[in-house]
């Protein structure tokens, strides 16, 4: 499926919306996934990965339980939205961070440029690295659970695998599909006084 960054954008905020996030949340991973996919990474992918695994449950269960231990942690794998939510909002105090157990590690990418001038992810068999241009990606980012993620400040990398490309973007039809089921979940049910106003001739046909 061939759509644009602001359709992915979209389509992104409502399948989120759809699987339980509040609509603030909703729209940031959103913005991640739409990075990402500019990026030429695949976020829609994880983002349907976390929507599926975490579909319903609540944002206490997703975050981490406390952000002064050594590493973060919840009692299930943690929603990287939240994540880097928290990590966004500790901004020049997020010197390093240690997870255990993230859904979907590659989400948190977009979030952490906002705390760090150059930055730098590890978990396992992937490492991504910050620089002007773009990330320099090493292995492969898609992993749906990370056991550990490492975040730290970095030198900013020499060259860039992953450099942002504007314009449309190629989706897999059965990931745009399992986002738009999710997003058809935000519709208003249609009555039969809507569907009577609707488009065609209802119970009069003037023709």
């Amino acid at each position: 499926m061939i759509v644009s960054l602001n359709e992915a954008e979209v389509m992104a905020m409502k399948a989120a919306w759809g699987a339980g996030r509040p609509w603030g949340l909703a729209q940031e991973a959103g913005r991640a996934m739409s990075t990402l996919e500019a990026l030429r990474l695949p976020g829609a992918a994880s983002l349907l990965d976390l929507l599926i695994a975490s579909d319903g449950v609540p944002c206490e269960k997703l975050r981490p339980q406390s952000t002064q231990a050594e590493w973060w942690q919840a009692d299930r794998p943690m929603c990287p939205a939240l994540v880097g939510a928290f990590i966004s909002d500790l901004g020049a105090q997020s010197q390093a961070v240690k997870l255990r157990q993230v859904q979907a590690p590659l989400l948190l990418v977009p979030f952490c440029l906002m705390a760090f001038d150059n930055v730098v992810f590890n978990w396992s068999g992937c490492t991504i690295r910050s620089c002007d241009e773009g990330f320099l990606v090493d292995g492969a980012p898609d992993a749906k659970v990370a056991d550990q993620v490492s975040i730290d400040s970095s030198e900013p990398a020499k060259e860039a695998t992953h450099r942002w490309q504007p314009g449309a973007v190629d989706i897999a039809d059965d990931i745009w599909e399992a986002l738009s089921a999710f997003a058809h979940r935000t519709y208003v049910p249609a009555s039969e006084a809507s569907r009577l106003k609707g488009a065609g001739a209802g119970l009069t046909d003037n023709d």
